[in-house]
């Protein structure tokens, strides 16, 4: 419902690179501030993909300033959603997440191999990672440590992104296209492999019920 009220314009608007970055200068010394809430919202309420803010990130601030603004922004809106829903339980998930998305993850319950999981889906460009965080919470995972892994997977898939940006913002279309590309394609599979693995755990789990 928020996607159909206000999503498709923002999107828009944050895909246009040019618009985006003369909106973010407007604010002078606290456009870096002004883009990290933007992100850390984006993060909390998934009104439009995280990838043209990324993109944007790199061609307002560079590689390394559009990966540190993308993370800082992504680490407050994960500590707030893992927080509110270690508080609130199921009923804050609810609100943002279907019980039935969530439900679909119940094979990183196994807490020994958790951790490792969690990096792996992270590390994978194209994985649904916002719907991972909210179910995050309902783990016995501690925050630290969630935060601490969400952090490192992600800045492989996250960089890609910034440099495409920056690439953009110094007219070097063909290496922005070929890095986009590349970045595209990675997801594309990867979103395929995590369905497949969902599909097969699922498969795996419904069997076990049957012999039970």
């Amino acid at each position: 419902m928020c996607y159909l009220k206000f999503g498709s314009e923002l999107l828009s608007f944050v895909s246009d690179a040019d618009r985006f970055k003369a909106w973010l200068d407007s604010y002078g010394n606290l456009g870096k501030i002004v883009f990290i809430s933007v992100r850390a919202l984006q993060t909390v309420v998934k009104i439009i993909p995280a990838e043209p803010l990324e993109i944007g990130s790199g061609y307002a601030f560079g590689v390394w300033g559009g990966l540190f603004c993308c993370m800082l922004g992504t680490e407050i809106g994960s500590f707030v959603i893992v927080a509110i829903t270690k508080l609130f339980g199921m009923k804050a998930v609810n609100l943002f997440v279907s019980e039935e998305k969530i439900n679909s993850l119940g094979f990183l319950q196994n807490k020994e191999k958790l951790t490792t999981s969690l990096f792996i889906i992270y590390l994978i460009p194209g994985t649904p990672k916002d719907i991972l965080t909210y179910f995050v919470g309902l783990t016995p995972l501690p925050l630290t440590d969630f935060l601490l892994i969400s952090l490192i997977a992600r800045i492989p898939s996250v960089v890609s992104s910034t440099i495409s940006g920056e690439m953009l913002g110094t007219g070097n279309y063909l290496t922005a296209g070929i890095v986009y590309a590349i970045t595209g394609l990675v997801s594309i599979l990867g979103y395929y492999a995590y369905n497949r693995i969902i599909q097969t755990k699922q498969k795996n789990e419904k069997g076990k019920d049957d012999h039970a």
